[in-house]
């Protein structure tokens, strides 16, 4: 079968097939699925008090007669699904390769949680359970939305599904929760008014006679409604996986060819091994009879719409949907019919006929209103109409058989009970049992017999988180400050794909990489689990009275009214002080060694202080020792020097007398004369 390829084009021939292969695949799911919806939706007006048929209605209704409906199967229904709504499900979160970690896998569940809170997520699994018990089928839908009109930051929601009778999904599924489904349907019925309000610039909004187009379609187009679905289908494409490595890294990762297009690969990637593959993309498109509305691609191989079911039964290859309704409907109808008919006998027992002879009631119509008025007296003729003496009229009375009528009735309240598994305790009714196991037991058993219902919903509760698991990576691919919502309802903001602390620890929350899967665990959530821990911590004090100042705080904290949290701190600083913990964790240090420790540090405090004026003192005595030393060394040094000089100076002196005494000898120069002017040479030196 030809199927809708986006890269091919949007022309008419494109949008053509399309319609062609979503009116075919429409017919055929509404042809596979008429009598499961024909029986659901008999089941549901039946649950509505719709439980007489019409025929035997009327002929009541003619005759006046009582025509009551006691509905006992609305009290077992809302048995079943309140009991759901105490024990919903909490989807966790853990990873299932080398590249995730438990503290990424803890932010995905609480992000789930917080999509579940913002996406009032309870209400659409209520909504669904409720249809499955009631019908047999319900549904939970996975959609995309922007965060806010001016934004592309998009965020995923879990959608309610108010009418089942709204979804049609591919008939030849196998898997119970749908994930095999290839295509799907989702229907929406709108005025002509409406339709062209919402899409003015359609084509079928320009056309005013919608007469001719009903003709070619009339399930879709009428005079004054159009069909309007979104379609689902799953696309196959082949391509090639590519087995990459980086010789820069050395690290090794699989990408499918198609990613790169037509362009070669980047430097510093090498190809160690390809093969061919096959990918599964899921189309989503907006349509009626003529034309594409609208058309977007769904960025997984599954397609996001969940079923809660019922019972499902194959019997000679035709698959059979059942709920509670559907086999509590003749014990219901018995139990309608002897109660009306115990009303009845009840009711037309002192209206028994008066008997009397021909002509006694002529002149008295007060005996016309006997069995409706109150009369003070009622008169007669003695004599009939031929003049013959006749007794007063009498009433015919006759017994009904009350007694039989009622044992009937509590007949069919039993089978109602017996087929529903809701019996009298489940319903808080006073059973034989006596002690609080026996009661106990005795709810265990209705809810063991209607537990495949919550069994079905934890399925739907599991397809769904796998689905937001696999989404999130590709919805939530960019930088964000993200809120999540803990398993005991604190909420707290998460910087994603980027660096940021955690507990005083930088790290990488990255949604894009590794691998998580998801259990869903059943069960009373934490709100009663913290209620029935009281209930067990109050048990145990009230068998150990002491204890009470033990473990009192831990009682206060778990319970809900106002002042609870205070209370409890303050009993917590009155413990022991070996149960106490400081902000660390760590059991605190006593009063009496904290006073210590503070003189001990007040102590250290001052002797430090001195040590270090002690070390100025210090440092400023050696700088004074050290300009001392300098200066005499200085002073040696140029006493030395000087020395030196003077020693130089004799020596001069000599060798300049000797000079003297040669130029003397050599010219004839006066001694005497010659001596005096080296004195004052020596001198000037």
């Amino acid at each position: 079968m030809a199927e809708y390829d986006k890269s091919a084009g949007n022309g008419k021939g494109d949008a053509r097939t399309v319609i062609e292969v979503a009116l075919k695949r429409f017919k055929l799911c509404v042809e596979a699925e008429r009598s499961i919806r024909e029986l659901a939706l008999e089941d549901l007006r039946f649950r509505a008090g719709q439980q007489w048929p019409e025929h035997i209605k009327s002929e009541r209704d003619r005759d006046m007669r009582p025509c009551l409906t006691i509905n006992r199967i609305l009290p077992a229904i809302r048995q079943v699904t309140n009991d759901q709504r105490q024990n919903r499900g909490a989807i966790k979160v853990s990873p299932v390769d080398d590249k995730g970690d438990i503290e990424t896998a803890n932010v995905l569940q609480g992000l789930i949680r917080n999509i579940e809170y913002t996406s009032n997520a309870d209400v659409a699994f209520d909504t669904a359970f409720d249809a499955a018990v009631t019908g047999s089928f319900g549904y939970v839908r996975v959609i995309t939305d922007y965060t806010e009109p001016n934004s592309f930051d998009q965020v995923l929601k879990i959608m309610r599904v108010r009418n089942p009778f709204m979804i049609y999904v591919d008939p030849d599924t196998r898997e119970v929760d749908y994930a095999d489904a290839k295509f799907a349907f989702v229907v929406e019925l709108l005025t002509a008014e409406e339709y062209k309000s919402a899409y003015p610039k359609s084509e079928l909004a320009g056309i005013d006679d919608w007469s001719s187009i009903g003709d070619q379609s009339p399930d879709w187009v009428t005079k004054d409604h159009v069909r309007v679905v979104e379609y689902y289908s799953l696309v196959k494409e082949q391509d090639t996986l590519l087995l990459l490595r980086d010789t820069r890294t050395g690290q090794e990762r699989a990408i499918l060819k198609s990613i790169f297009g037509d362009e070669e690969l980047p430097k510093g990637l090498e190809v160690l091994a390809e093969r061919s593959t096959e990918t599964v993309k899921t189309k989503w498109c907006k349509l009626n009879a003529i034309e594409i509305l609208e058309e977007t691609d769904w960025d997984d191989d599954e397609i996001p719409i969940v079923p809660v079911l019922g019972d499902e039964l194959d019997i000679d290859g035709k698959r059979v949907l059942e709920g509670m309704v559907r086999h509590a409907k003749d014990p219901q109808r018995m139990l309608n019919y002897w109660k009306s008919a115990e009303t009845e006998a009840i009711a037309l027992a002192p209206r028994a006929p008066w008997v009397g002879a021909e002509g006694q009631f002529e002149g008295h119509p007060e005996w016309d209103t006997a069995n409706t008025r109150s009369h003070s007296k009622l008169e007669y003729k003695p004599t009939s109409l031929n003049g013959q003496p006749v007794p007063r009229p009498e009433r015919l009375a006759v017994e009904p058989a009350v007694m039989a009528i009622t044992n009937a009735s509590f007949g069919a309240a039993d089978d109602i009970k017996a087929v529903t598994q809701v019996y009298d305790a489940g319903l808080g009714q006073r059973s034989n049992e006596t002690s609080g196991r026996g009661i106990i037991a005795r709810q265990q058993q209705g809810q063991l017999g209607n537990f495949h219902y919550i069994d079905n919903l934890t399925r739907a509760r599991r397809r769904v988180a796998r689905i937001l698991v696999r989404m999130i990576p590709k919805i939530y691919n960019t930088p964000r400050i993200l809120r999540i919502i803990g398993e005991d309802d604190t909420v707290e903001t998460v910087a994603v794909n980027q660096r940021t602390k955690r507990n005083g620890v930088e790290r990488v929350f990255d949604l894009t990489t590794g691998r998580y899967d998801v259990i869903v665990q059943t069960g009373p959530g934490f709100a009663t689990r913290r209620k029935e821990a009281v209930e067990s911590m109050m048990g145990v004090i009230t068998a150990n009275p002491d204890l009470m100042g033990t473990i009192g705080d831990l009682v206060i904290k778990n319970m809900d009214w106002p002042g609870a949290q205070e209370i409890s701190e303050r009993m917590k600083k009155m413990l022991p002080p070996q149960l106490q913990e400081g902000e660390d964790g760590q059991p605190p240090v006593p009063p009496q060694a904290q006073q210590k420790l503070e003189q001990y540090g007040q102590m250290i405090e001052a002797l430090t202080k001195q040590l270090n004026e002690a070390n100025d003192a210090l440092k400023t005595k050696s700088l004074e020792l050290a300009s001392r030393e300098r200066i005499e060394e200085g002073k040696a040094q140029l006493e030395l020097r000087l020395a030196q000089l003077k020693l130089d100076s004799q020596e001069a002196i000599a060798l300049l007398q000797a000079e003297v005494d040669a130029m003397k000898a050599h010219m004839g120069f006066d001694m005497q004369t010659a001596a005096e002017e080296a004195r004052e040479a020596a001198q000037r030196v």
